[in-house]
This record gives structure tokens, C-alpha cells and sequence, in this order.
């Protein structure tokens, strides 16, 4: 594991001078798996983040309100972004409760409001428990209301808005806000009863290291549950991922801060810049009970008009337009009675991407173990990725024409 280090995240906010002048700017950081934090970071630069670093598991940027608030509505890679309130000495649990509670908890969030605290510490040996580390941050918000408002806050976690994150290492805690509530890969349009269903985070990843853009058109030949391509569809239409969640849904919703005529007007701007599909959008499956799945998760996520389903065997697949790009999560794990991926599975895939994919990039997710030389192509890139608890890897593949 990495060390992570946030010496120059010592304050919740900072200003920055640009030609209209000083702007105030809050300092962040959002989460991922590690093998997505390069992905992650062009993202958030790409949003407007400035200062973008990255550590184990995580990208550190600086971001005014506007953006900080984009990047939340915007962000199809990040898992939760949260902003740092301070980072404090942690040698003893006395110490962390007398810098803590000068935080000032009063100006950030009301007292009815139930808090929960999560502590992360990192392996390096520290003999403070975490549980411990979360007690003093529980005691330093009691103290701070009080202090301040002569209030005992609320006492609850249960249903709490408001995410207080502390992380430790090297005898210094990081402590923060959790801006995003819920999770960001909960976009709100997945559908049960797929075995094995792949988190939408990583199927935006998979896009992204294929460098999808929504100009070409897409094919997903094994869908699954439909993610990969409802995905595609999104960046086609340009529709930001978290477009449909509530009200109430992000964290930074429950800050004294929070501005909701901003919010509002952000969120208007990126409706208005949605966009009928100018590409073809396709998705398949062999197994039809998938492929019904499927269909439910783009008509919940309102862009079933835009994707073609189809019933049909990848090998009998041809492609639906002159130029595109291919996705396939084959089939391992849990979608298959087979552990393993064959030799022979593969050099068949290889075989007819060969001959009915000509012009097309094409990206293959497989099991690290697989044999995947059978495939029988060379690789224009090859990219890790953790798929739930099973190392896979995406084989981008170029098929050129004769």
C-alpha cells in the first residue's frame, strides 16, 4: 500500500486569484479503486478541479463551490468525494479530541442533524484503535456545540445525512465531510436478478480506457444487465450520471453552506446540454432473461428509446455499423458453470472479432488467469481492474481492416 499524504491538505478552504479575482476554493479529494485514480483524475480536471494529485485510492483536487458541486452531478468514475475539513497531530486520543474540537462543526452543519463517523486507518502499525479515533471525533463535535451554542447536538447515526471521515496515518488524522451521502456508483437505474451485475463506476471505467466519447457508435454483444452500454448511451446523449437522483441526495445538500439556487442552475445547465444520440447504441445477450433485464435497467435510466436490444449468441453477432466500439464482459465466475476461462472460448472470441469486426476497437474483460494471448490479436493497451473481489483485465484490441 501506498502512503498517502495530505500535508498540503491542511485547511478546509483556500483562496485562489484569477482574473475576476480571489475565489474561494474548498479542498477535496474523491475515491476510487487504485487501478481507476489516473482515469479518475482526467475526469476531474477535465470538470474544471485544479491542483488534481493522486494518491492510494484516491484524487486530491481544490474546487470552488460551482465546481465542486459539477463534479458531483458530473463524476462517472469517483465512489464518494468528500471535503477536507482539517488535518490535525494524532499521537494520543487526548490529542486528537483538543485539536478536533476546534474545528468548528457549528458552522458547517445543524446540531438536529444525526452524524455518523467513519475512521480508516492505514497499515502502519498504529496502536490506536479505530472505534477509539471515532469516539474523540464524536466528543470533539459534542464539545465544539457546546462550546459555541450552548447546544448538546444530535447523538444519532441512525439515517445520518451528515458523514464525518477521519483518516490516520503517521500519527496525523485527515478529517472531513462526506459531500456525496450515497454512494456515486447508485446512479438509481439498476435492476435485480442478474447473477453478477457490474458496478457502474466500473463499466464508465471500462468506457473511459477505451476512450468512448459517444461519437461512435457502441455494442455490448454480452450485456448482462446492461450496464456497459447504458453507460455508453449516457456519455452519447451527453447526460450527467447522478441527473436523476432526488433531492436530498447528495451530502453537501445538508450544509449551512449549500446553495440551492447554485445547485439548481447546475443542474438545469446539464439538462440543457443533453443531446439526442447522434450513433448507434446496441446491446445483446444470449440468454434472453438478461437481455429483459437489460431493458428495464435503460428504461429506468429513461433511454430505452436510444439502445437496440437483441436476443443473440455473440458468435452469430455482426457488427452494426462501419465504425464502433465493442465492449464484452465475457462470461467467468458466477455466469458460468466453468470457473476458468477456455483457451478455446477465447480463440473463437479472437477468431470472429477477426473476421466481422473489421474497423472496430474492441475491449475484452477477462479474468487476470485467463489464457488471454489465445485471442490471437495484439493489444493497442492492456488494463487492470478489480470486478466485485475477481482481478480481471480489459484487453483493448484494434481490428484493422484488410
Amino acid at each position: 500500500m501506498r502512503a498517502c499524504c495530505f500535508r498540503n491538505f491542511c485547511h478546509s478552504k483556500i483562496y485562489r486569484k484569477d482574473s475576476q479575482g480571489l475565489k474561494l476554493q474548498y479542498q477535496l479529494y474523491a475515491t476510487c479503486p487504485d487501478e481507476m485514480t489516473g482515469l479518475l483524475a482526467n475526469e476531474i480536471a477535465s470538470i474544471g478541479g485544479t491542483s488534481v494529485r493522486i494518491d492510494y485510492r484516491v484524487v486530491y483536487f481544490c474546487a470552488t463551490k460551482e465546481v465542486a458541486y459539477k463534479v458531483h452531478l458530473h463524476s462517472r468514475l469517483a465512489n464518494r468525494i468528500c471535503r477536507v475539513l482539517k488535518e490535525i497531530p494524532a499521537q494520543s486520543p487526548t490529542i486528537i479530541f483538543d485539536k478536533a474540537k476546534k474545528i468548528r462543526f457549528d458552522e458547517l452543519f445543524s446540531d438536529r442533524q444525526a452524524v455518523s463517523i467513519h475512521v480508516l486507518a492505514a497499515n502502519d502499525g498504529s496502536k490506536i484503535p479505530n472505534h477509539l479515533i471515532g469516539s474523540k471525533l464524536r466528543e470533539a463535535i459534542n464539545d465544539c456545540f457546546q462550546h459555541h451554542l450552548n447546544t448538546t447536538p444530535n447523538q444519532s447515526s441512525h439515517g445520518a445525512a451528515i458523514g464525518i471521515s477521519g483518516y490516520f496515518h503517521n500519527k496525523r488524522l485527515l478529517v472531513s465531510v462526506d459531500t456525496s451521502f450515497e454512494s456515486l456508483h447508485r446512479r438509481g437505474f439498476r435492476v435485480e436478478g442478474h447473477p453478477a451485475p457490474l458496478n457502474e463506476t466500473l463499466a464508465a471505467a471500462l468506457l473511459a480506457a477505451c476512450e468512448y466519447d459517444g461519437t461512435t457508435s457502441f455494442f455490448d454483444p454480452m450485456c448482462g444487465s446492461g450496464t456497459i452500454v447504458v453507460e455508453a448511451a449516457q456519455i452519447a446523449t451527453r447526460r450527467a450520471p447522478l441527473i436523476h437522483r432526488k433531492k436530498g441526495g447528495f451530502g453537501f445538500e445538508y450544509l449551512h453552506d449549500f446553495d440551492p439556487g447554485l445547485w439548481q442552475n447546475i443542474q438545469d445547465r446539464a439538462r440543457a446540454a443533453e443531446r439526442p444520440a447522434k450513433v448507434g447504441l446496441f446491446a445483446s445477450d444470449i440468454e434472453p432473461q438478461f437481455v429483459e433485464i437489460a431493458k428495464k435497467t435503460a428504461t429506468n435510466a429513461q433511454l430505452e428509446t436510444i439502445v437496440q436490444f437483441e436476443t443473440k449468441d455473440f458468435f452469430n453477432t455482426e457488427k452494426p455499423a462501419e465504425r464502433g466500439l465493442l465492449i464484452a464482459n465475457i462470461p467467468y465466475g458466477l455466469r458460468m458453470t466453468e470457473k476458468d476461462v477456455s483457451a478455446e472460448f477465447l480463440r473463437a472470441i479472437g477468431d470472429h472479432l477477426k473476421n466481422h469486426f473489421k474497423g472496430w476497437r474492441c475491449g475484452i474483460l477477462a479474468p487476470v488467469s485467463s489464457p488471454l494471448k489465445e485471442i490471437g490479436l495484439k493489444p493497442k493497451k492492456q488494463m487492470p481492474f478489480l470486478n466485485g473481489t475477481v482481478p480481471v483485465k480489459l484487453v483493448i484490441l484494434d481490428i484493422y481492416g484488410s
